[in-house]
């Protein structure tokens, strides 16, 4: 047995149990480093976090007017929305408004960035290396693990964090376009872009996940996720209802809520655990597709360090028969005929008993 785990190719790991208690888990029993990975996330993409607000406020007044900062202040002071006065000390009117567009702005920002479609491609690389080991429950460390996803996959990650948010704007500006086409058909077009966003979203946390979990070119990686969506429709609707519930729901309301207490447990559960949380929910999700449709070759090795079928008694029956082989060989030929007989192939020798 080796001294040292090395990292099973098992992408999934069947228990007696279901998929919904694996989870929960394995999610509790890795919960400090999920939410290390939270913190981390945050922290890394405090860069990102810029392009985002850029994206929120240039791309949200072209899907709808109201979005626009005047016209958002003007609508708030006509309907006499002033916002929580235990967070705004009674402020009322333009000021009042414009505390709830930033917070309007804030609630973009974290959903683009926690969805992958705006992050830092490598980093994320290096997050979805630590989620794979974790769900491989082959042992996490933390910081080893992560370097070696963003150096193992920088060039496909960057490119990856491109094309996302490319494809991002130019979704949301489809949306945009067709839904104030003040037509039948554009509305219709328009509904066909919004599924796209969701489903691109659920895709693209999928890619990162295959893409520390195989080596593939870029393109078939993306087109794999696809046909996994394909595949998994059903299920794959769900996660896309679960990143709903906990990507865009639960944080807008406990933003825009603007009370003390609202958004205090808006900072603790998306600043330190529900990011990494869904995101680990994924790849745990993906790590069952992976093994399902497209199981990793068993290697030697890993089969050494994780299948345990190899303790000492049975390495020196393993010894005691290459030597008689070899002796055989040597200088007996009717017993080399006897081992050759009961070879069964596979590089290990039967002993008759």
């Amino acid at each position: 047995m080796a001294s040292k785990m090395k990292v099973s190719n098992v992408d999934y790991v069947e228990t007696e149990h279901g998929p919904v208690y694996n989870f929960l888990y394995s999610f509790w029993a890795h919960i400090l480093q999920i939410m290390s990975a939270n913190v981390l996330i945050v922290i890394f993409n405090i860069p990102t976090m810029f392009a985002a607000y850029a994206i929120s406020l240039f791309l949200l007044p072209r899907i709808n007017s109201f979005f626009e900062v005047d016209n958002f202040i003007k609508v708030m002071e006509e309907n006499g929305i002033a916002g929580n006065d235990t967070l705004n000390n009674g402020i009322a009117g333009a000021d009042a408004a414009v505390q709830l567009y930033f917070l309007l702005m804030v609630f973009c920002v974290i959903f683009l960035i926690s969805s992958t479609l705006v992050c830092i491609g490598p980093f994320q690389a290096g997050f979805s290396q630590i989620y794979r080991n974790l769900r491989r429950q082959s042992g996490v460390f933390f910081f080893p693990d992560f370097k070696e996803g963003i150096v193992k996959n920088w060039k496909q990650s960057l490119a990856a964090c491109i094309l996302s948010a490319v494809v991002t704007c130019a979704d949301l500006l489809a949306i945009g376009f067709y839904m104030n086409s003040g037509s039948k058909v554009g509305v219709f077009v328009s509904a066909f872009f919004i599924a796209f966003f969701f489903v691109f979203m659920l895709i693209q946390n999928i890619v990162y996940q295959v893409m520390v979990s195989r080596d593939l070119p870029l393109h078939k990686i993306y087109r794999n996720a696809f046909l996994f969506f394909m595949m998994e429709f059903g299920p794959c609707l769900g996660m896309i209802g679960v990143m709903i519930i906990f990507l865009i729901i639960i944080p807008f309301v406990l933003i825009l809520n603007t009370s003390y207490m609202t958004l205090g447990i808006f900072v603790f559960f998306y600043g330190f655990i529900m990011i990494a949380f869904v995101q680990y929910l994924l790849a745990f999700f993906t790590g069952g597709l992976l093994h399902k449709y497209m199981p990793a070759p068993k290697t030697e090795d890993v089969e050494d360090d994780y299948d345990e079928e190899y303790d000492s008694e049975e390495d020196t029956d393993d010894t005691d028969n290459t030597d008689n082989a070899e002796n055989t060989e040597d200088g007996n030929t009717e017993a080399q005929d006897e081992v050759t007989d009961n070879d069964n192939g596979d590089g290990n020798t039967d002993v008759s008993v």
